[in-house]
């Protein structure tokens, strides 16, 4: 059994805040991270969480890809069935798209979101497992392996946006490939519980923050998702300027929170939500509808029903998760299933 690491837990819970807070509250902080979302580094700081873990594996390859997909595998294809249920007698349609992702991920090739949009991920955290499994596994992550890699990944993202397929270049593997290495390579990085240094760290993403929001607000960069592109975007030069600014999000907010968050003690709070991402992630797009009446009986409009609605989507969510993994033993049925298949 590994030793607990906080600011794994950390990560994970506040990344799930920022997907959460920004599929709600997203107008306010965009101009922090632009050309990309607030809510895209909540995924970023997932898909460091994979590389640092997948990094320390011991146990056979495959094993700890059953293990890795199992869990998100059986949400994911509870909350799809369940909302096909709710289409089928809303819509008249099973929101097929919904199932994409556990075929192979080729939800990724589409130029679209399923229709809940948070499970293209799950395409995609395949892809990135079956990477690690087949070809990362034993490769010795370098710094100048990570920056061949980032030159790679800047090349291909601004391939995709070019020829505007945004939603394609940002599902795909290389989208995320240098984060995940960076991942890979900091495996090592422990918990260095260190108030003053936390505090140092903190003021230096403050200001990196409102030093990008500052330098970035003049140009007229458009609301177009995922990735935000300038109005007078028409060229290959312009595509590999934005897709070196989306790298630049990504890793350095990526590396501020692990250093950031290294050095604060987690708390059972954050452990609680941490261990309940997955259940979280897959249901707080589909269930708007859920939530929004009740936001109702307390505020008509405004943040205080978006307020309402991101502490139905964290808070509840997790609450209904912690009990539905009370309910259903889903280690027992993983273990039991891989005996099965063993």
């Amino acid at each position: 059994m590994k030793n607990r690491v906080d600011f794994i837990d950390w990560l994970k819970a506040v990344g799930m805040f920022l997907i959460v807070l920004g599929h709600y509250f997203g107008e306010p902080f965009d101009q922090f991270t632009q050309p990309i979302y607030p809510k895209q580094l909540g995924v970023a700081f997932f898909v460091f969480v994979m590389g640092w873990g997948l990094a320390s594996e011991t146990r056979p390859q495959w094993q700890v890809v059953y293990n890795r997909l199992f869990p998100m595998y059986f949400w994911g294809v509870v909350i799809a069935i369940f909302i096909s249920l709710i289409f089928m007698l809303t819509k008249g349609h099973p929101a097929i798209t919904n199932y994409l992702p556990f075929i192979g991920g080729i939800n990724v090739l589409g130029n679209f979101f399923p229709s809940n949009p948070t499970t293209w991920y799950i395409g995609t955290y395949l892809h990135i497992i079956l990477l690690w499994a087949l070809v990362m596994r034993k490769v010795n992550v370098t710094l100048p392996l990570i920056l061949l890699v980032l030159f790679c990944e800047i090349a291909i993202r601004s391939i995709f946006i070019e020829f505007e397929r945004l939603f394609t270049g940002y599902m795909l593997v290389s989208n995320w490939i240098t984060v995940f290495m960076l991942g890979m390579y900091m495996h090592q990085q422990k918990d260095n519980h260190n108030n003053l240094k936390a505090l140092l760290i903190m003021v230096l993403w403050a200001l990196l923050l409102f030093t990008w929001a500052s330098l970035l607000n003049p140009l007229n960069i458009t609301q177009t998702f995922p990735f935000r592109l300038p109005v007078e975007h028409s060229t290959l030069i312009s595509s590999l300027v934005v897709s070196v600014a989306i790298s630049t999000v990504y890793l350095s907010n990526t590396l501020l929170a692990v250093k950031f968050f290294s050095g604060i003690p987690a708390n059972p709070v954050v452990r609680f939500f941490s261990r309940n991402t997955i259940f979280i992630f897959i249901g707080h797009m589909p269930l708007y509808d859920v939530a929004e009446p009740i936001a109702l009986i307390f505020v008509e409009s405004g943040w205080g029903k978006r307020a309402i609605i991101v502490f139905i989507m964290y808070v509840g969510l997790a609450v209904v998760s912690e009990l539905l993994h009370k309910a259903v033993n889903i280690d027992k049925l993983k273990k039991h299933l891989w005996l099965r298949l063993n």
